[in-house]
């Protein structure tokens, strides 16, 4: 949406720069002085570069992540656990890479691993899961 309106700012604002030069070239500046056609043609030389600058700006989720950030987007979303599957749909890694990067967490801290009742490995990332900020406590009581 962001980019759509962009866009349309550049093509509104050059459909005005356009009309205002002509209007200066030909000398048609009716009421208007050639001051102002020349002021507007300015500032809408301006107002399309801010929109062209809007189209091509990148969004938060456009740029690019590592990925163990896209691993930390998917396990807060579901909410601190995570399955190696789920990584790598997710996450858009092969199966080799996702358990690597996983391995990396829990060796960097970031991450446990449990093991499900029917031997699932499974993933936990403590920092998201709701019960680690609900039984928080100062660590001097």
């Amino acid at each position: 949406m962001r980019a759509f309106l962009g866009w349309f700012i550049v093509a509104l604002s050059g459909f005005f720069v356009v009309a205002a030069i002509s209007d200066l070239v030909s000398g048609n500046s009716g009421e208007e002085g050639p001051g102002v056609l020349a002021g507007m043609a300015v500032f809408f030389t301006i107002v399309g570069v801010l929109g062209y600058r809007l189209a091509t700006a990148k969004t938060p989720q456009s740029v690019a992540q590592s990925p163990e950030q896209r691993i930390l987007a998917v396990a807060k979303q579901m909410q601190g656990r995570v399955t190696l599957a789920e990584v790598v749909l997710h996450c858009q890694l092969e199966t080799e890479q996702a358990r690597a990067h996983l391995r990396e967490m829990i060796r960097k801290g970031l991450a446990e691993l449990h093991l499900s009742d029917q031997g699932d490995e499974v993933y936990m990332f403590a920092g998201f899961a709701p019960e680690t900020k609900e039984t928080a406590k100062d660590p001097l009581d």
